[in-house]
């Protein structure tokens, strides 16, 4: 488990989510967020899941507008959107 530091100003959420185990494992799982498997959407570690939707809720839109389809993707896949 990683611990979230909020607190930490030296990492923005994007950088920590990017660099988080769950994302990681996400990308291997999905050949790199080519293909994302409905299936394996409840086989990741509930925490981790829920740090990483909750950093990606910290940012704003223009934020979150400007990453890249790959990040946007995975995250729109473990929220179901």
């Amino acid at each position: 488990m990683t611990t979230l530091n909020q607190n930490d100003t030296t990492k923005t959420a994007r950088e920590i989510i990017e660099n988080h185990p769950v994302y990681a494992r996400i990308l291997a799982d999905s050949f790199g967020g080519v293909i994302y498997n409905v299936a394996n959407r409840d086989t990741y570690d509930t925490t981790g899941t829920l740090e990483l939707i909750a950093l990606w809720e910290t940012m704003p839109d223009y934020q979150r507008d400007s990453c890249n389809g790959i990040l946007t993707g995975a995250m729109n896949f473990i929220t179901g959107n």
